[in-house]
């Protein structure tokens, strides 16, 4: 998963960095954060961010789930989709 985050402290709400970043599995990974306000805050915190669904399946999922919807149809099936 690629992490392209804007970073935000908690506490004072600066910016804040991403000093390292742990896979827990293939969808959740934990980002390790520093505040760059040094002098009123300097919090370090963890954020955990994951994956939850898909708006809209990738391209080449949804064309491998409709050939194999055809290639399981009747061949009389498969001609007729086809146009001949």
């Amino acid at each position: 998963m690629v992490i392209i985050a804007r970073v935000t402290c908690p506490n004072c709400e600066a910016k804040a960095t991403i000093t390292s970043r742990k896979k827990q599995s293939a969808h959740v990974v934990n980002l390790y954060c520093s505040c760059t306000n040094t002098k009123e805050c300097g919090a370090t915190f963890r954020i955990t961010q994951s994956f939850d669904h898909f708006l809209n399946p990738p391209c080449k999922t949804t064309a491998q789930l409709a050939a194999s919807l055809i290639k399981n149809l009747p061949r009389e099936e498969q001609l007729e989709l086809i146009g001949l």
